[in-house]
């Protein structure tokens, strides 16, 4: 499986809205890169930020760190967030990385590892909607829409870092042996139960996934109320 390249973003953080406490910073903003290449490192692509890099309780960070370097989302996906929100959108606007064509989270594995450049990464988790997510729709409650039809995208580790091109393709070079997709890991954060041993004991599983499979009754909201008004 080879995966087309239709755009890599990046994007630094800016203020996404204002409290009367504080202002809420955010790089969901990503824009397309013009230039022919980028450097990858272990937690960013040259150019890309994040705001919120506070450690979890779960393990790993709210934004960034190792298992969430990359975040990439299928281009598949944007006719229907352009019918929800009745506009047209240009890749990056739900914070992706790295718009793709030819996968989407049903064929796509944890654990994947694809060669983009003479970089590798590896697939670790789905992305969770978060409230930022919200208010870059204009609608805290369309990210119930995007977590029960599974428009997630999903994150990857940088197994080796290395110049990646911004155009062309990125070969899947390895399935890994599991064969538990995006997809599913997904659905079963969205279930009100512990998730069953293949999903526990799967390696390559962000950490910070694991642990939220492990509780029944978890909050998918993380703390911020899917509705408007």
């Amino acid at each position: 499986m080879d995966i087309e390249i239709v755009s890599v973003n990046v994007g630094r953080p800016s203020v996404l809205v204002r409290w009367p406490t504080r202002d809420v910073l955010s790089a969901i903003d990503k824009r397309p890169v013009r230039s022919e290449t980028l450097r990858l490192t272990a937690l960013n692509l040259e150019g890309d930020e994040q705001a919120d890099t506070r450690p979890t309780p779960q393990g790993g960070q709210v934004h960034g760190g190792p298992d969430q370097a990359v975040y990439a989302f299928p281009s598949e996906h944007y006719p229907a967030f352009e019918r929800e929100l009745g506009r047209p959108l240009g890749p990056g606007f739900v914070g992706e990385n790295l718009t793709t064509a030819g996968a989407t989270e049903a064929d796509v594995c944890i654990g994947d590892v694809w060669a983009w450049g003479d970089a590798r990464l590896q697939v670790s988790a789905p992305r969770g909607p978060c409230f930022k997510l919200g208010y870059r729709l204009g609608r805290h409650a369309l990210r119930t829409w995007v977590r029960e039809a599974g428009l997630v995208g999903w994150y990857m580790r940088v197994l080796r870092e290395g110049t990646v091109p911004t155009t062309g393709r990125i070969a899947v070079v390895e399935r890994h042996a599991a064969g538990v997709t995006v997809l599913e890991v997904h659905q079963a954060l969205q279930r009100p139960a512990v998730a069953p041993p293949r999903l526990l004991e799967l390696a390559p599983l962000a950490t910070r996934v694991r642990s939220w499979l492990r509780v029944a009754e978890r909050d998918v909201t993380g703390g911020f109320p899917e509705r408007d008004g």
